[in-house]
């Protein structure tokens, strides 16, 4: 018998034979949070009843499958997977996420609980560096933070001052750091291992202050990055939904929570996209990946420049329609913006300065249709300031 036939004998024994266990071992305060769900696997599923052979086989067709997937340009992807495939694969799965690394497995979950036990009770209006529970500093518009490769961290050219009760290292609550960047607001964040990262309106993202045996980030919101080429040590971008892997690359990422869509946009390098049915794509540069709830939906050529002009505070408009541009504009400075209805479809074009208050960029887009109308009643729209 083959060891992979003899591990599977032997899991089938442990679960199958469960009145032979010692009291306690499937108790809920006893077991790895993953324990019920393969249990609930193997009991409804019933995958002994295939045998030995068959769910192996299934397995290792399965995972050949998924290595060789690649999801194909400008068509929607489907994924359909026979039901006891899908249950061997699933088993299968899981099975191997029971045997990583626990630090390994752990990194994203740790992020984002890092993340939410550090959120402020309350909406920033600044951006906000997070150093540990007890320190929160507030920080300029545009500020660039920078790491060194044993932690220490600089807010422009003005080094961080830490205390003795703030080391830098040894637990989990100050080995990571967070950067909240609230609305109508940027910052830029220098990695320990000089890969840099720009940070769009209403975004936080959770890192290391150096890095150990991997390069792992979390983010919420919208980043473009220019990652330090490292074959040892690829750099790994989590969020909620999907994850991408790269060794060195610069690439935009845009995956807002509770958002219906998200997306990777590359401009050079590689990387590699997989979603949370674990379904990967390897993309190439000027191409975008859309993701919704059914994970990777889209692969399509694009124009990265109108994706990561923000990092630059532009905007480059193509004859978007005004609604969407508003639409934009409200959720980029978090304030409400209205136009009369008979406009809402009017084509903007040209550029739009991020940098500047919501008052002048509300001014710079009705004198842009102002070329195209005669009309002054048709350019009104207005926000809580009252513009027009």
């Amino acid at each position: 018998m083959s060891m992979e036939e003899n591990t599977y004998e032997s899991l089938a024994s442990y679960f199958n034979d469960r009145a032979t266990c010692p009291d306690g071992c499937f108790s809920p305060a006893t077991m790895d949070e993953d324990i019920p769900k393969l249990l609930f696997l193997w009991d409804e599923c019933h995958p002994a009843a295939t045998g030995v052979s068959g769910v192996l086989f299934k397995t290792r067709q399965k995972i050949k499958e998924d290595k060789t997937r690649h999801v194909p340009h400008r068509k929607t992807v489907r994924v359909a997977w026979a039901g006891g495939a899908a249950a061997s694969f699933i088993l299968a799965a899981t099975l191997s996420f029971l045997f990583l690394p626990q630090s390994e497995k752990n990194d994203t979950l740790k992020m984002e609980q890092y993340m939410q036990a550090n959120a402020p009770g309350e909406e920033v209006e600044e951006v906000t560096l997070v150093v540990s529970a007890q320190k929160k500093i507030q920080i300029a518009n545009h500020s660039k933070i920078t790491y060194s490769a044993t932690g220490e961290v600089q807010v422009n050219s003005q080094k961080l001052r830490e205390t003795k009760s703030e080391p830098t290292t040894a637990t989990v609550e100050e080995e990571y750091n967070q950067v909240i960047v609230p609305k109508g607001k940027r910052s830029m964040v220098v990695l320990a291992d000089s890969s840099k990262i720009w940070i769009n309106s209403g975004s936080t993202v959770v890192y290391p202050r150096s890095f150990g045996k991997r390069r792992n980030i979390f983010v919420d919101g919208e980043v473009y990055l220019q990652v330090t080429p490292d074959a040892t040590k690829p750099f790994i971008v989590s969020t909620s939904t999907f994850e991408v892997q790269v060794v060195g690359t610069s690439f935009n990422v845009a995956a807002y929570k509770g958002r219906p869509e998200a997306s990777v946009v590359l401009e050079e390098g590689a990387v590699d996209v997989k979603d949370h049915l674990n379904r990967h794509v390897t993309m190439q540069p000027n191409e975008r990946v859309k993701m919704n709830e059914a994970g990777i939906s889209k692969i399509e050529t694009v124009n990265v420049s109108d994706y990561v002009a923000w990092v630059n505070g532009v905007w480059i408009l193509n004859g978007k329609p005004l609604k969407e541009v508003l639409s934009h504009l409200a959720e980029y400075y978090g304030q409400p913006i209205d136009c009369d209805p008979s406009i809402e479809d009017e084509p903007v074009y040209g550029k739009l300065f991020l940098n500047d208050d919501l008052d002048k960029v509300l001014k710079s887009i009705r004198q842009a249709l102002s070329a195209t109308s005669h009309d002054e009643e048709k350019r009104v729209f207005t926000h809580p300031s009252d513009i027009g």
